[in-house]
């Protein structure tokens, strides 16, 4: 059976975004531009230091862990913006099942590169 949340767990806002490709004006470069989705309440996850172990051998140790109410515009998201950083989504587990309190877990990791906090 999930894990029941409580409401008070959901205490930071995200913001879901994905990806437009626009021409630069100055190099005709072509450049990745944030496009806001949806802005949301979460839930950041705490994890164990077994699960910890487990995410270090797939490579994925310096994710986080956030739980959203149920959205299906989420599986649009290639970005985040949690706590004036920009993240990448690495993967979304949504809940389909229509339950009154559904909930869908996003992992996202620190983004690196070409894109500045946008």
């Amino acid at each position: 059976m999930p894990k029941k949340l409580l409401h008070s767990s959901f205490n930071q806002r995200i913001e879901f975004q994905t990806v437009s490709f626009v021409a630069d004006d100055l190099t005709g470069d072509t450049i990745e531009k944030p496009v806001r989705l949806f802005e949301c309440w979460c839930a950041p996850q705490r994890r164990t230091m077994s699960q910890q172990f487990q995410l270090t051998g797939l490579g994925l140790e310096d994710t986080l862990t956030v739980a959203i109410r149920h959205n299906s515009n989420v599986s649009k998201a290639i970005l985040a913006k949690y706590k004036n950083e920009t993240y990448e989504v690495v993967s979304i587990s949504p809940d389909d099942t229509n339950n009154y309190m559904a909930y869908d877990y996003v992992v996202i990791r620190k983004k690196k590169g070409s894109m500045k906090n946008g």
